[in-house]
């Protein structure tokens, strides 16, 4: 199959329409938390900033959806926008069912065209990927009940298809532009990622500030325990899960990939360090501490 073709938008578009659950946040099996992951998850400090950067994400979507001519990825644009909006249903009910302290930050309308859904696009493909990372070590880790981890399994699957999507979006019209040459869109993408970078960073302003250290100290001994090598390993390995599950035909992100296994190659050739083997095996006694009282 070439990029750029009618079969090409058929593939992606069609796979991306007919791989939709609908769903409603509330009806979901929230299963009841017990005092310790209550204390953990209410613990995290990004639930304000998430939030109001899923429920932006639906908006913007849905509105770049209506400015596409061709019928077939306006239909699939405007199915990720109903997703992207239904994240922000399940952030504010996650907040409210469990009773975080998260206060609604507003955040602005970015224009709806063309460069800033690939903005969006390439900062999602960076989200998704550390998104995967996280998960993958709070499955390991056991911070939370499987009942919890598998419903925001099914966000992540989301998620995997969006960025999947976009990329074949994307490459989809650079061919039909004649700009699909390797060099040309891997300039292209790059800056795009840094100016999604940027655009997270000055967003990230307007959130409260993160503490150093998290109210639950187990919690905060198993994050710190949580070297780079680890998180990077872990984030390749949840990548080519998710990814394993598409259509082996399809285009899929490369940039983040590629930069997180460079960048574990270097960590591997550098020297041990008697600190982080320290921390290492105080975080892994914790956790294991935290096993041992789970199950009695």
């Amino acid at each position: 199959m070439r990029v750029g073709t009618p079969q090409h938008r058929e593939l992606f578009c069609r796979t991306f329409i007919d791989t939709h659950a609908a769903f409603e946040p509330a009806e979901l099996p929230w299963p009841r938390l017990d005092a310790l992951h209550l204390a953990r998850l209410r613990a995290f400090p990004f639930w304000s900033y998430a939030r109001s950067i899923e429920q932006r994400a639906g908006r913007m979507v849905t509105a770049f959806a209506r400015t596409l001519d061709d019928p077939q990825i306006r239909e699939a644009v405007a199915l990720q926008g109903v997703e992207e909006t239904r994240h922000g249903r399940l952030m504010s009910f996650v907040v409210d069912h469990y009773g975080i302290d998260a206060p609604l930050i507003p955040i602005g309308d970015p224009p709806a065209d063309k460069d800033d859904f690939c903005i969006f696009g390439f900062g999602e493909c960076t989200d998704s990927f550390v998104g995967f990372g996280a998960f993958a070590i709070a499955r390991e880790k056991r911070l939370f009940p499987e009942s919890f981890l598998s419903i925001f399994e099914n966000v992540l699957w989301e998620e995997a298809r969006h960025i999947a999507f976009f990329v074949n979006w994307w490459r989809y019209e650079e061919a039909r532009a004649g700009r699909d040459t390797m060099g040309l869109r891997t300039i292209k993408a790059l800056k795009y990622h840094v100016r999604a970078t940027l655009g997270t960073a000055q967003g990230a302003t307007q959130m409260p500030t993160i503490p150093t250290k998290l109210d639950d100290p187990e919690l905060d001994a198993i994050v710190k325990s949580v070297t780079p090598a680890m998180f990077l390993e872990a984030a390749l390995a949840e990548n080519r899960r998710m990814m394993a599950r598409l259509d082996p035909h399809l285009l899929k992100p490369t940039v983040m990939p590629v930069l997180a296994t460079l960048l574990l190659a270097g960590i591997r050739m550098l020297p041990p360090r008697a600190e982080t083997a320290a921390a290492n095996t105080a975080g892994g006694q914790s956790a294991d501490a935290i096993r041992r009282r789970d199950a009695a």
